[in-house]
């Protein structure tokens, strides 16, 4: 697996720089191959697959609702994490949204905690390889403009970039990279248009 040093941002203006290891995602794994991939291993139909799959969430929902943390063995527990709107928040329309109660109580997020053997065997069995960034790769002083050019390329091949993977590929922090994804928008030469794709930005040809 290879990963890449994602700079942090300086958000206290200290001039330091730090890094942190970040995975450089290769391909989001589709639920048909995952099915294919669960067949050939346990000789089990792909729709037995499909249907414990369908069912599952249902499934998790009717404990988690009541309180209950879901253990599934070998694999992990599930458990739900609340949040608290601000009072602001409480007479805004994200009260709604998020289906808060009348103290702004509301289900932040289900976290998954992996179990430890399984975590265990993935860091035994997985070979991590640091990769180089764009940066690194144009030797550590890349340009604007040659950025521009690693953009164009990677939207051309994969159809769209997101902020997240300009991250992965330059090794820049999200405000940077978001500031000169935008900067590239704004010249009509270089042929780029920001979208929406549900709540995340997507920049793509014109």
């Amino acid at each position: 697996m290879d990963y890449i040093m994602q700079e942090m941002p300086d958000v206290h203006k200290t001039g330091e720089k730090k890094f942190y290891p970040k995975v450089k995602h290769a391909l989001c794994i589709p639920h048909n191959t995952i099915g294919n991939a669960f067949a050939d291993l346990s000789a089990m139909p792909r729709s037995w697959f499909e249907g414990v799959m369908k069912g599952l969430p249902e499934v998790l929902n009717s404990y988690l609702e009541e309180g209950h943390s879901v253990k599934i063995d070998g694999f992990g527990t599930f458990d739900l994490i609340l949040g608290l709107l601000t009072e602001e928040e409480r007479n805004s329309p994200k009260r709604q949204k998020v289906h808060a109660n009348q103290d702004g109580v509301y289900i932040k997020k289900i976290n998954f905690l992996p179990e430890k053997e399984w975590l265990r065997g993935l860091r035994k069995s997985t070979e991590l390889n640091r990769a180089k960034s764009v940066r690194e790769q144009l030797g550590g002083s890349a340009t604007q403009e040659e950025r521009l050019q690693v953009v164009l390329k990677y939207i051309e091949e994969k159809g769209g970039m997101s902020v997240r993977d300009y991250m992965t590929l330059t090794g820049l922090g999200r405000l940077k990279a978001d500031k000169e994804l935008k900067a590239f928008c704004e010249e009509p030469e270089n042929g780029i248009r920001c979208v929406m794709m549900g709540k995340s930005k997507m920049y793509v040809k014109q």
